[in-house]
């Protein structure tokens, strides 16, 4: 059996995860976390895709988590007992 990869995908992934992470990052930072990257081009398209949904914005070449990314990336992985306000992702990404 094949194994099928979706290119585009991949630089979404790796996108969001160094922006939930809080780091700014260049194309170059997307490029060298992927196994086979795709063009600049088509890694543009995709970050360009991602700052119009709020996840990234840019400022020159260096890519910053926007507020999709900020929100989620402040998450505590530990519980302190407290109830309180809770978000879901899935209420964020439901348009």
């Amino acid at each position: 059996m094949a194994i099928m990869t979706h290119r585009s995908a991949a630089v979404a992934s790796r996108a969001v995860e160094l922006a939930l992470r809080g780091k700014q990052f260049t194309v170059e930072d997307v490029r060298r976390g992927l196994d086979d990257p795709p063009s600049r081009q088509t890694i543009y398209r995709v970050l360009d895709q991602l700052a119009e949904d709020d996840w990234l914005r840019c400022s020159g070449k260096i890519w910053h988590p926007d507020i999709k990314a900020d929100m989620l990336g402040d998450v505590d992985d530990q519980d302190d007992g407290r109830d309180g306000f809770s978000l879901s992702a899935d209420d964020l990404l439901d348009e």
